[in-house]
């Protein structure tokens, strides 16, 4: 499976599970700032390849938009600025409730699990989304 193809599936379950973020009022991006939520989203070596070719093609991309303690893709308006092509971690968080711990969902898990076991090199080489320095970046 690809992890173009996993995307996709991820993107039906959620769907049709209608997960949404369950914060009080609205989304406002603060597991997008690992030192509220304290943790940080990891990413893999196929992961970083199309972030950064999502970025090769982006005129005067400006990291840490949002401040430092926000993720690095974070806009301003807080919103993903790689959302196309962001991470698995980003794509299966879904905050529970203010405390910001995501929801279960069960299929999901099951399937990131067995794309991670199809892929265990990648896997393995995970990093720190902000440890890692993408194409651009200072």
């Amino acid at each position: 499976m690809t992890l173009e193809l996993l995307w996709s599936k991820l993107a039906s379950i959620e769907a049709k599970s209608g997960m949404l973020c369950g914060r009080t009022g609205k989304c406002n991006a603060d597991c997008c700032r690992p030192s509220i939520m304290g943790g940080e989203p990891g990413v893999t070596p196929p992961e970083i390849a199309l972030i950064n070719g999502f970025l090769a093609k982006q005129r005067s991309f400006r990291f840490y938009e949002a401040g430092q303690d926000g993720c690095k893709f974070l806009g301003k308006n807080g919103l993903c600025r790689i959302y196309p092509v962001r991470p698995i971690d980003c794509r299966v968080h879904f905050c529970k409730d203010d405390s910001l711990q995501s929801q279960a969902n069960p299929e999901m898990a099951n399937l990131v699990a067995e794309y991670h076991s199809r892929h265990e090199t990648a896997f393995m080489a995970t990093e720190l989304l902000d440890s890692f320095r993408f194409l651009g970046e200072q």
